[in-house]
Formats: structure tokens, sequence, C-alpha cells
């Protein structure tokens, strides 16, 4: 569905967050209406109170309506959802509207991490090649923000909420992991996937996935059919390992050229090569100069950043790793160190086995995990993870202290929650302020 499509019909925005606001501004922008439906208890923004129903009532506009354009927030396993689909009412989105009319022009990233990061590197090295490339939609902005007439590209991150109520698909998208993530939302893994893979399953002409003997290719080959180009990093001669990435004929990367830690990393960077050499036919002789733009690439906040100490330890947020399989990527990093891991937040239910086997496998001694709020007391009380030792912390700032004031001789902390911050905080952001803050004061120093 396109916008034009919407012309004379009545449209109801379901929402009214940054998407539903943006929707709202794109359509009055194209001479379009639309009024505000908010199901749930909360009241409507002052500003949007005359166009918009509440309760009961907004229900019933939505089944009234001729379109509705769904915000990403309400899950497809709501009673609401579920009984505007037995209306048989269309729903579409804001992002699948300006895909239905940019496609051509897209690439996206999806995936149940790196999406962020590998967005970003497609986009700065686009640019490097002298392609007008905007970034668009990242971190939760409507995909309309940042985008401009002059953009050669829209490169744009998808999650799965979004994935899910899509009708067309990208040029080119990048597939970057699959594990389970946002269950409640979905309903199960299998209605999870199959929805962030909607994003491939609509004419997509290139996809690039890690490995294309992999899961992740298999299931993206099922979803995208098989008129579609399906790729990963060694199609094209990409190889990574511990030491970098090699490109044959091209180049190399040691992995201290690389601005991003860890091995998912580097993975994403090759994946973030490949869709812009194989997506847009770089030239041989160019293609060492995507190389090179590798190097100056600005890594994303919250994603193993090092945050300054006052106790010459390496202080290490990683907040936004909210999977168990991301906690075991974030260890990944520092095999050889002792670290001191802040785990936990709100409890979604994940499965914590995947870092219970990658903790089993590593030596003894060189992990102790801080366990925090209901998803670390239940890691605790599933049996924590032997041989590491385990502790659990009342809250957040106890957790904190304990790090601080280390007696194990941890040379890292991790802040890699495995949780959303929802628990104890607001955001993740919040929660990442409180981990630097308490970095800034950490006690003891070289001579602890």
């Amino acid at each position: 569905m396109r916008f034009d499509d919407l012309a004379g019909r009545s449209v109801v925005i379901w929402g009214a967050g940054r998407e539903g606001r943006a929707a709202y501004a794109q359509l009055a922008r194209r001479g379009l209406t639309a009024t505000f439906a908010l199901t749930g208890d909360g009241a409507a923004p002052e500003d949007l109170a005359p166009l918009a129903a509440t309760g009961p009532a907004a229900l019933e506009r939505l089944i009234a309506a001729d379109v509705v354009i769904k915000s990403p927030g309400v899950a497809h396993t709501s009673a609401e959802f579920l009984r505007v689909r037995e209306q048989r009412v269309p729903v579409t989105s804001l992002t699948d509207l300006w895909l239905a009319d940019n496609g051509p022009r897209v690439v996206a990233v999806t995936g149940t991490k790196g999406k962020s990061t590998t967005a970003s590197l497609v986009q700065h090295l686009l640019t490097a090649t002298g392609v007008r490339a905007a970034l668009v939609g990242n971190g939760g902005t409507p995909v309309t923000d940042g985008d401009s007439a002059d953009a050669e590209v829209a490169v744009t991150e998808v999650s799965s909420y979004q994935a899910a109520d899509l009708s067309s698909s990208p040029r080119v998208a990048v597939v970057t992991s699959l594990y389970p993530e946002h269950l409640p939302w979905h309903g199960s893994y299998e209605q999870y996937v199959a929805d962030k893979l909607n994003l491939v399953a609509h004419g997509c002409e290139l996809v690039v996935v890690p490995d294309t003997d992999g899961d992740v290719a298999a299931l993206a080959r099922d979803r995208a059919g098989e008129s579609t180009r399906l790729i990963d990093p060694a199609t094209i001669g990409i190889r990574c390992s511990e030491a970098g990435i090699a490109w044959e004929g091209v180049g190399s990367l040691d992995a201290d050229d690389i601005p991003l830690r860890g091995r998912h990393n580097v993975v994403n960077v090759a994946l973030a090569l490949s869709a812009v050499a194989a997506g847009f036919a770089v030239a041989a002789d160019r293609r060492r100069d995507l190389l090179d733009a590798v190097r100056t690439f600005a890594p994303l906040t919250h994603r193993l950043e090092a945050v300054p100490s006052a106790d010459g330890r390496r202080w290490i947020d990683d907040s936004l790793a909210t999977a168990p399989e991301a906690v075991v990527a974030a260890l990944e990093t520092y095999p050889r160190d002792r670290v001191a891991l802040i785990l936990g937040g709100a409890d979604r239910g994940l499965s914590f086995e995947p870092l219970r086997a990658y903790l089993r496998d590593r030596t003894p001694g060189t992990v102790d995990v801080l366990a925090v709020g209901p998803a670390g007391d239940r890691f605790v009380r599933e049996g924590g993870a032997p041989p590491a030792r385990t502790r659990l912390a009342a809250s957040f700032a106890q957790a904190l202290s304990w790090a601080g004031d280390d007696a194990t001789g941890a040379e890292v902390v991790l802040l890699s929650p495995g949780a959303p911050s929802f628990d104890e905080f607001a955001s993740y952001e919040e929660r990442s302020a409180a981990f630097r803050a308490a970095a800034a004061q950490a006690p003891g120093g070289d001579d602890r």
C-alpha cells in the first residue's frame, strides 16, 4: 500500500508516539487527513485530544476504518490487534507506506542484534564511495526522519515490530543474526522469525546473510524465494577471523584497524562491505576504498563502549545487549580477561542456557556474575552458571557497588545485562548513565 492509495479513505493512526505523529505529518504534507485511536488505559496527549478516540471508542474507530496505520508498539498478540484482524480491516504502517514508495533506493538491515551498527556502517561505506546516502529510521526514530530528496540511497534498520507489517521489500536487505527476542510481542520464536524475515518476502533483489550454509540463510531463503540473490561475505571473497578481515584480491584489515570490539562486530563489518560491494557493483579498483573507510567508522554508543573509569580498570557499557546470546558475544570479546559481569534486569523469560553453556566451557575463575533484577534472580534460582561465581544483588546500585569495590581481581567490568532495563529504569540510556557514574567514581585504582 502506498500513500497515494489513502486518498478519499477513512484513515486511523493507531498510537500517538513518535511514529504515529510522523505518519500524521506525512499525510498532512500530502493533503490527507487522519484521526487517532489510542487503545489501553492512557489519556490522549493534550495536543491530539480533538483527533483521538480512547478506551472502548478507540477500538470501535479502528474497526470502522478503511485503513489503519499501526505503530510498532502495538503487539500482534494483543486482543485489540486480533480483533481488528478478525474484522479484516487493512493494516499498514509508516515504514510500509514509505518502503512502498522508496524500496528501489533502500538498503534495510534487520536481525536480532547488530542492526544499528551494520546500517551505520553501510551508510558510512556508501558515502566513502561517493554515493549520497542517508541514514534514516535508526535508534527507534521514524524512517521519514533524516530522509531527503537528494539522497540516492536510504539506509535503515528495521525491527521485528516494523517488519511484521510490511507488504513491500527493499532492493537490498541484510540479516545480521536470529535468536529469541521480543517473544511476548510475536507469540513464539517461530513467529518472531517469520515476522522479522517478512522484510525479504516481497521482492528483494539481494539479501546478505552471515553464512550461506547456516540457519539464517536457510530461513531467509525460505521467505525470500528463489528469485532473490542470496550471498554471504565469502561469496565475494571476504573472510573473517580473530586476526581481522581478509578480502581476496583487495587487501586486509587487522583486528586493531577495525574500530569495533568483538568477533560479532567483525562479521557486521563484513556484512556491510558485502552489501555495498555486491549491491552497488563497486568496481574492483574502488573496493580498497571500502576497506580503508572501515578504519574511520565511529562506533555507536552503548555497544561494547569503553567508558572513563577512576580505578584503572576497563568499564564496558554494553547496555543494548538485551538477550543472553548478546552477552555471550560480549564475553567472547574478552576471552582471557578476568571479567565482572553485571547481568539482569526486567525478565522476558528468555533462556539463559546459551550463556550457561558458554560459561561452562570458559576458563574457570575468569568470570564473576553480579546478577540483578527479576531476570538476574531467575538466573540464580535456575542454578547460576557453575563454575562462574554468581552473586545476586538487591539492586542495580548494589551490583555497581560490588563491581566498583571488586576484590576478585577483575580487569574488566562489563555491563552486558541480557535483559531490558525496565525493572528499575525508564530506558537503557538511564541504566547506562548509572553505570558510567559508578565507573567515574569507582574506588581503588592501580594500587587497590
